[in-house]
Order: structure tokens, then sequence, then C-alpha cells
């Protein structure tokens, strides 16, 4: 839950989880060419091009940087917190070429003089030595540098520059869980300090490495620093839900930016909107994104590049409890289940408006779901109806359910209306005991999905192998891989459509005759062994028994 309040100094606090802040990434008004920099960040970024001389980048700088050093320089809080995606050179950008801006200049426009600073990485010997190895090669292969900063020392855990004007800038190094108490420079405290992926693979999976990290920033580095004048710069990629890295940005301490590697995903290539999209395009994200749903790591692929994270913990439903069957044996034994259709329209095809989504559902005697087919896009309301009547055409379910809360209301008159236009014809689903047309769910929807979980955690549900990389799926796998005990991350048009099977009244179909659960069991939606009441079942009256709802 978001707030926002007041600090004693009269810093505004801004208070949000990090679904919050995710949910809110407008790349569109950074990439449209209306964004203007600050005159800091044209600086900067004019200063890394004198740095590489004619060698130059090897790629456009992109609009988040502008923004990030827009805050730099311009923030009134001490502590700023940047939560980017893998490869979002973070480390180039706040500590790699701004150690050498500053030892250049002097001084970091909207704060003053700097002449010592403190760098923290997870280990001297991973992060702070490939930074400074990174620092050391940059200066030995830039004439502008050799220039302006005639004095250079390099050593495993200290830099020290001195510029033509005489000016000094010393950098302390530590890895994230050494001591960084009684530190000075030139015989003072520093005023800047960065912290910069602090948390290594391993520390992410102790308990004690993740408590003495902390402790290094909290209790180390935040009483290291000038008490009169300060600023903390704070850089990482999220490793899961109780690390520092969202913790700060969660807190509503530190002036935070969240910079996920493009708006949403999954998406069309038309929808596609990227934060650094000369450097990652929608096809290398597309191809991680395929090559991690069929290694079954996309809890990866969601925390280092989009910055969501799930906990196995607090998901309501498990990969494992999320079934697989073959599609095509199913579609060759259509007459064998009944067939259902559930629905979430939009009315809207701009990029910000929910999708509209159709699930058609197959039901077999044993009380199991099969998605097989539907719909999802943005797109106006004319469309999502041609897409609807096409897969009642194709599998003539034996009801639609369709939504009829608020607004939507009227697409049952609109359905019917059509239906005469068309002469195509079917049912609506009900969840009226009056029977009246429509679903009328629960408002929360949390609520809503809650009521479908049994059927996952029982075996019931089950999803087409053959299109588990295809891109209607991919918003499926992905919204319900977010839906936890604590709400529903992102969107929830794909799952809504899983929830309504709650409120379908369906029937199942005969069980075929011969059929019994001491059979083979090779039978699709059946786990196999005898079934836990085969020494109660009673054979069946009447065949008409089945199909009383």
């Amino acid at each position: 839950m978001s707030s926002n309040l007041q600090s004693v100094t009269g810093r505004a606090i801004v208070k949000k989880s990090l679904d919050e802040w995710l949910d809110e990434i407008d790349y569109a008004d950074l990439n449209n060419g209306t964004y203007v920099p600050s005159e800091f960040a044209l600086i900067y970024m004019n200063f890394i091009k004198l740095v590489n001389g004619a060698e130059g980048e090897s790629h456009k700088t992109p609009p988040v940087h502008l923004k990030m050093l827009d805050k730099l320089s311009s923030s009134t809080s001490e502590q700023i917190a940047n939560l980017c995606f893998r490869g979002a050179a973070k480390t180039t950008l706040f500590f790699e070429y701004l150690v050498l801006f500053i030892a250049v200049y002097g001084v970091l426009p909207g704060f003053g003089d700097i002449t010592g600073m403190i760098y923290v990485s997870d280990s001297m010997d991973n992060g702070v030595k490939s930074a400074r190895k990174n620092i050391e090669f940059r200066y030995h292969n830039s004439d502008f540098l050799k220039e302006w900063l005639p004095d250079a020392t390099f050593t495993d855990n200290y830099l020290e520059f001195t510029n033509k004007d005489g000016h000094r800038l010393g950098i302390k190094m530590f890895g994230a869980k050494t001591g960084i108490r009684g530190t000075k420079i030139f015989g003072k405290r520093p005023p800047l300090a960065i912290l910069d992926d602090l948390i290594s693979d391993d520390d992410a999976k102790s308990v004690a490495a993740m408590n003495a990290i902390k402790d290094t920033v909290y209790k180390g580095v935040n009483y290291a620093l000038d008490p009169t004048r300060r600023k903390i710069v704070f850089n990482g990629t999220p490793f899961h839900a109780e690390d520092i890295m969202i913790e700060a940005v969660e807190s509503g301490a530190w002036d935070v930016n969240v910079w996920p590697v493009c708006e949403r995903w999954p998406c069309t290539r038309e929808e596609f909107i990227g934060a650094w999209e000369d450097r990652f395009t929608y096809e290398f994200i597309a191809t991680q994104y395929e090559n991690a749903v069929l290694t079954g790591k996309v809890a990866g692929f969601m925390q280092e590049l989009m910055l969501r994270i799930t906990s196995d913990e607090e998901r309501l439903v498990q990969d494992a409890e999320i079934k697989e069957y073959k599609r095509a044996l199913l579609l060759n034994q259509k007459s064998a289940y009944n067939f259902y259709i559930t629905t979430d329209f939009a009315t809207s095809d701009k990029q910000t408006a929910d999708f509209s989504v159709i699930s058609v559902w197959a039901h077999n005697w044993n009380g199991d779901w099969f998605w097989v087919d539907g719909f999802c896009e943005r797109t106006t309301m004319d469309k999502s109806i041609d897409e609807l009547f096409r897969l009642v055409q194709m599998y003539n379910p034996q009801s639609v359910g369709v939504e009829v809360t608020g607004q939507q209301l009227a697409f049952i008159k609109w359905l019917q209306e059509q239906m005469q236009v068309r002469n195509i014809w079917f049912n609506f689903a009900s969840s009226e005991k009056s029977g009246a047309a429509g679903i009328r769910p629960v408002v929360n929807k949390l609520t809503r999905f809650n009521l479908v979980v049994p059927l996952f955690k029982a075996g019931k549900m089950f999803f087409p192998e053959e299109m588990k990389a295809s891109k209607i799926m991919s918003y499926f796998y992905s919204q319900m891989r977010l839906a936890t005990r604590s709400g529903l991350k992102g969107k929830d048009d794909c799952i809504d459509t899983i929830s309504m099977l709650m409120y379908m009244n369906a029937w199942k179909p005969s069980e075929p005759a011969g059929t019994s659960t001491s059979d083979d069991k090779s039978m699709m939606g059946h786990n196999g062994g005898p079934d836990w009441d085969e020494d109660e079942r009673q054979v069946e009256s009447h065949a008409l028994d089945s199909y009383v709802v």
C-alpha cells in the first residue's frame, strides 16, 4: 500500500511496495522525444564522450540513464536507491565514470566539493576488483583523462587522483561484509558513498550474510560519512523479497528509481517499450523469455530483467501444480468432453488498456479442466466479439461466461443481438439462482482466484504442452506465477478467465462405457493409481444422473 508522508526535514516520503513502483512504469514519456534531461545529465554524458574519444560508446545513451542522473544532482534526499535490471550499466554509470568525473572537476553539481568517497560492492575479489580494473583501463586508454588527471594511483582497495588544479580525490573500496568503521580520507570523513550490487548469489542464500550486509549499510556506511553533508547512492538488482535492496526501495527512506528492462512483459512487438531498446531489443528479451519458459527458469527472468519477485512460499500456484497435456490428442476426442468458454472483455486497444481475454475449456468426466484455445489482445469490443463467435462455432460450448458487473451488463444485450445477426447461438452461464444471464463474481479478484486454487492443488488444471512457449500461454503462465497470498502482482485479465470457472455451474460428460478407475490410467487428467473412493463407488442407476447440475 503506497503512502505519502512528510519527513522532519521537509522531504516528501514516498512509501510504496516494489510492485506498486513497477506498475507505475511509463517509458513512453521518456522515449517519445519530449523528455528534457537536466543540465548535469547532459554535461555528464558529454564527459563520457570526452573520456572515450574517437572510439565512442558501444550503445546509445538510454533516457533512463539521464533520468537517474537528474535525480543524482537534484534530489534533496541523502539516500538514493537505483533498482535496475541486470545489464543496465549501473556500475559503469554510477561508479566507473562518476569517480573520473569528480576527479576531473572536483565537485558533484548540486552537492558540492568532494575529496573522498567510499565504494562498497559484494566482495573485494569480485565487484571491487572488477570496478577498479575498469577504471584503470579507462584512465590508461584516454588521452583526455591523462591530460586532466596527471597523477593517478591504483591499488587493490584504494584509488587516488589529482587534477590539473591540484584537487585530490581519494576512494576507499570495501567488500560488503568487511569493516568500514573509522574510515577517513585525507583526515576527513568522506561525504559520498556508492553501494553497488552488494549481494552475491551465495549471500542471497544465507540469512547470516544478509544480516551482515545490512549491518554494513546501516551501521557501517551510514555512520562513516560526514554527518553534516552526505549522500549515499545504492544500486542493485533484486534477489528475493527479503534482500536489502527491496527493503530500501519499499521503506520510504530512500529516493527511488525503479527501472525494469521494459514496461510490460509479456507483450507483442508493437506493444514493446524498452528501457534501453538499442541494447536490449525485443528479439533479445523474447528469446530470453522463451528459453526461461522451456527450461523452467521464468522466476529468474522476471527477477533479473523485470524486477518482479515472487517467492515459492508466497505463490498460490506452484509450477508443479500447473499440469500439461497433449492438445492434439484431446482435439481428436472432442466428443468425450464438454466445452465451456470464459471471458474477460476490455473495451480499448490503447497500450495502457487491459487485454480482452477469451478462454476455451474442455471438461472431462473426471472433473479435470483443459485450456484448449483462446484469444488475448488489446483490442476493441467488436474484434473481441468476432473472436468469441469464431470460437463458439469451433467448439460448440455448453455455456459462455460473461461478467456483468458495472457497465459490462450491456455486453449481454449486445451479444444477444449479435446471435440474431450472425445466426450463431449459445447459452450464457449464470451465477444467479434466478438463472439471469451473466456471471456476477465477488469484487475482490484475489478472493475469486483463491476459489479455483484447490483445483490446481488437486491436479485438475491442464494447459497445452505444445503451446507452452506461445504468446497467449506466456500471458497465462506469467499471471499465474504472480498470484500470491498478498495479492495479484501485475495484470490479472488472463487469470480472471480461470477464476470464472468456479461460477460456471459446469457438468461433467458421462463416464465412457466400460471405463473404470482400476483400468488403464493413460486417460488424460488422471494421475494414476486406484481412486481413493474405489470401494465406495456405485454403478450409476440412470444415464441421465451424470448430467444433473
